[in-house]
Parts: structure tokens; C-alpha cells; sequence
């Protein structure tokens, strides 16, 4: 499957230099967001092709121990980071901790929201194919 439409935002982040932003955090209810459980940010163990979004992980965790493991890893005290992208406001960093608030039964997740100027300081050079271009997606 090749990078899906919504992911498709023509640059990558440099994850450090974004973590170092003080970006202001929000804390919003998971309703707003939920679409993203639907969006493959993440590949099926021992595949490489966009294929897995958060709501199938968390309804085959066993399947998935690798990821398993991410999402027991990550600590929810770190927001999510999202950028708004193709009329939706979609993960750049942070999927692993959001599957862990939908399993904990959160309601609402702490966010940071990423402005167009803040991406033109935090992206990479086209340092992947063309078909990987995508925001952080090993978030743990």
C-alpha cells in the first residue's frame, strides 16, 4: 500500500529539534481527534507498507508485540504533537501514546498544536523515498 492521501505531507520530521519547541500545550477530548484511529500511521509486524491504523492495533495488540511493547513504553505526561494537513488535524508524533489513551480509557489527551512555521523549522531534507515521506511514525 503506498503512503496514504491524509499522510501525505511532502516532508518528514526531525523529531529532536520538534521535542525542543515550546510549543503550548492543550489538553482536548479524544472526540475530536478519534478519526485518527482510522488512519494507518504504522506497519503490521514484519511488513513495511502503511497498513495498520491505531484502532486495528488496539484490537490486536497480541499481534502486534512490537508495538505492543511502544505503547506500554510511552508515558502519557508527553502531549501528542498534530498538524493540521488536508482539512484534519493528524499525529506527527505521538501515535503509540494515543492508542495508549484509548486503551486506558481516556477521554481527553494532551496535544501541541504544529503551525506551518514550526514544520519549516523541524523538517528533514527529503532524505527517504518518495513513498515514506511521513510524519514520525515510531513515536515511543
Amino acid at each position: 500500500m503506498s503512503l496514504p492521501k491524509i499522510l501525505d505531507t511532502g516532508f518528514k520530521i526531525d523529531e529532536p529539534k520538534l521535542w525542543a519547541i515550546d510549543i503550548p500545550v492543550e489538553e482536548i477530548p479524544i472526540t475530536d481527534i478519534e478519526y485518527n484511529l482510522d488512519i494507518p500511521y504504522l506497519d503490521k509486524e514484519g511488513t513495511d507498507d502503511w497498513n495498520l491504523t491505531p484502532r486495528m492495533l488496539i484490537e490486536n495488540l497480541d499481534q502486534e508485540p512490537s508495538h505492543a511493547k511502544d505503547i506500554d513504553a510511552t508515558d502519557l505526561k508527553y502531549p501528542i504533537d498534530l498538524y493540521f494537513h488536508d482539512g484534519k488535524w493528524i499525529i506527527l508524533d505521538g501515535v503509540h501514546r494515543f492508542a495508549k489513551a484509548i486503551i486506558l480509557g481516556h477521554q481527553t489527551i494532551k496535544i501541541r498544536r504544529v503551525s506551518e512555521n514550526i514544520v519549516l523549522r523541524v523538517k528533514r531534507k527529503r532524505d527517504l523515498s518518495p513513498s515514506r515521506q511521513i510524519p514520525n511514525k515510531n513515536d515511543s
